[in-house]
């Protein structure tokens, strides 16, 4: 089991929501988060547990969450991921499963329907195939694979979403475009998510500008249907300085 922390909130736009994090990650990005903090950096409070699944489950049928999110660096490089989804199932919440859509082919995508996973959330870094390969030292073109594939399994019950980043230099509001007329092309009812980039001490891209964000969002808006987006990393830190906020709380595993 690759999971090394879990993060809730009992009120995220009114959802009791959980994030499982995995360890291990198939890409390099040079401006990976999680290695300069494996935390969740909302978190407000932290609690410890003998760290096991049985653990984390109880943990989460205490919590009774809408939504649990599995997602950290890459969850598919877990071997145990499978049985981990059979039995989150049980707690009959929606299931996300975030992935950069690397290791995802047709079976395995199948295998993830089934077993219970209501939606996957594809992140592409940059969809400019050099500009990718720079930033992860992955080429793009299994993560644009992935994506016509799990097109192909949404119903009712399962839904494909995409995630970019605005990253300054990377991905800008011309390449995100082009990211959304190859999605539209697909189909134009898949969801984008934007999210800007959030700046990180020792690494040289800076946070968007708000413009740019605007222009990202109102860009991919002339190709696809539903494009919505996260606030930029300092608007949410003023945000959380008002007495109406989400209170994340992460557990840990003992030390």
């Amino acid at each position: 089991m690759n999971i090394y922390h879990m993060s809730y909130t009992q009120k995220f736009v009114g959802e009791r929501m959980a994030m499982l994090s995995f360890k291990g990650c198939n890409f390099e990005c040079i401006g990976c988060l999680r290695k300069r903090n494996e935390c969740d950096i909302y978190a407000e409070e932290r609690k410890y547990i003998d760290w096991n699944l049985d653990n984390i489950l109880t943990e989460l049928e205490e919590l009774k969450p809408h939504r649990i999110y599995l997602g950290g660096y890459e969850p598919t490089l877990d071997p145990d991921l499978i049985m981990i989804i059979e039995r989150i199932t049980k707690l009959g919440a929606h299931i996300v499963l975030m992935t950069n859509g690397g290791r995802i082919d047709m079976e395995y995508a199948k295998d993830l329907k089934k077993t219970g996973v209501n939606e996957i959330i594809i992140g592409i870094k940059a969809f400019d195939a050099k500009k990718h390969l720079y930033y992860t030292k992955r080429s793009v073109k299994p993560v644009l694979t992935a994506i016509k594939n799990l097109v192909t399994l949404e119903d009712a019950y399962f839904r494909l979403q995409i995630e970019t980043v605005l990253i300054p230099g990377i991905n800008d509001p011309a390449d995100i475009e082009r990211l959304a007329i190859f999605i539209s092309r697909i189909d134009p009812a898949i969801a984008l998510f934007i999210e800007p980039w959030i700046p990180l001490e020792g690494v040289e891209f800076k946070e968007p500008e708000k413009r740019d964000l605007i222009d990202a969002v109102s860009g991919a808006m002339r190709h696809l249907y539903v494009v919505s987006y996260h606030p930029l990393y300092s608007e949410i830190n003023e945000i959380r300085k008002t007495p109406r906020k989400a209170k994340f709380i992460e557990i840990l595993p003992e030390q």
